[in-house]
């Protein structure tokens, strides 16, 4: 029941983590299809309107620039994007741009200031630079659409990607496990529980090697153990996890800031069907199937140290399975 009640968590986590990136493509697809009709209306204006050679070469120079920037766009803090929106459609306006307050925010994200369009309005008749300006926000539009399909796509394949490997489909119950990976494929499945004021700790050491596990049991160990520290911090806090080696064996630390375990009982926090969760919350049965498969399955060790502000549970896993266990005659 336990496994059954997280299996159902995890698929409705999931649903909701691939609904937001194909939203995302539609929305940006349904966008892309008026930005092209605006980009190629506004080159047959630029065609008629731009006859001299010097003139249709700065637009082809333009139209390379485009491309780049977007690739290469400058992050900004929220205050100096607003000062710089604001700073360029005042520009914009000036130089008889309609639109101005929709253009300027699509010229910033690309990149572009108001020094560089007063360079770009000396190449250009003030007749043409409002069409030449309207072009380059189109233009600007299309690309940074295609790349959010393309971060959307990316998304749900790292989504993909991340079930698959935890689940070690078409694999052997036994693997060469990369215990970083695996931590992180967990992070990326319990995503929708990490609110926007839990922060995220990773200290991995650089040669923690890949050891012999059950990958899909060892994956429900992390599960548990990040499951239960999130719970922990009540949607505010910091989760921690640490793994390093050291004596031919590998350790993983998960540690919350919350307000940590009872003294009193946590020496029975591994007890099947104890818990500390309101009836019909918990079973009492994570903790104690993780035990069973670090210490009995793995042949490994997991303990817990816990005080107000700090709850940490310390899991550690032999490099190699021992011959008998791991099936080897």
């Amino acid at each position: 029941n336990e496994k059954m009640a997280a299996l159902g968590t995890l698929a409705a986590g999931l649903a909701h983590e691939l609904n937001n990136p194909a939203a995302a493509i539609r929305r940006s697809a349904a966008q892309l299809r008026d930005a092209l009709t605006e980009r190629e209306k506004l080159a047959a204006q630029l065609h008629s309107l731009a006859t001299d050679a010097r003139q249709q070469e700065s637009l082809g120079t333009l139209q390379e620039e485009v491309t780049e920037r977007k690739t290469i766009a400058p992050v900004y803090d929220p205050l100096a994007l607003s000062e710089q929106e604001d700073e360029l459609q005042e520009w914009l306006e000036d130089h008889g741009v309609g639109e101005a307050w929709e253009l300027a925010p699509v010229l910033v994200s690309s990149g572009w200031d108001r020094d560089e369009l007063e360079r770009l309005a000396e190449r250009f008749s003030p007749t043409q630079v409002p069409v030449v300006v309207r072009w380059l926000g189109a233009s600007s539009s299309v690309y940074g659409l295609l790349e959010e399909v393309g971060q959307s796509a990316e998304a749900m394949s790292e989504i993909v990607k991340a079930v698959k490997t935890y689940s070690y489909l078409d694999q052997a119950p036994i693997q060469e496990v990369d215990v970083i990976e695996s931590l992180e494929n967990t992070l990326v499945l319990l995503r929708p529980k990490i609110t926007a004021d839990i922060g995220i700790t990773r200290d991995y050491a650089d040669d923690v090697p890949r050891i012999e596990a059950y990958g899909s049991e060892l994956n429900q160990v992390w599960t548990n153990l990040i499951d239960n520290a999130i719970e922990a911090l009540e949607g505010q806090g910091e989760l921690t996890l640490r793994a390093f080696t050291a004596k031919g064996v590998v350790t993983v630390d998960v540690i919350d800031d919350g307000p940590g375990i009872p003294p009193e009982i946590q020496p029975r926090i591994f007890e099947p069907f104890f818990t500390t969760k309101a009836p019909g919350v918990g079973t009492g049965l994570g903790l104690h199937i993780a035990y069973n498969i670090v210490v009995h399955k793995h042949r490994g060790h997991i303990q817990v140290v816990s005080r107000p502000g700090e709850t940490r549970l310390r899991v550690v896993l032999p490099i190699r399975l021992a011959r008998n266990n791991a099936g080897v005659s």
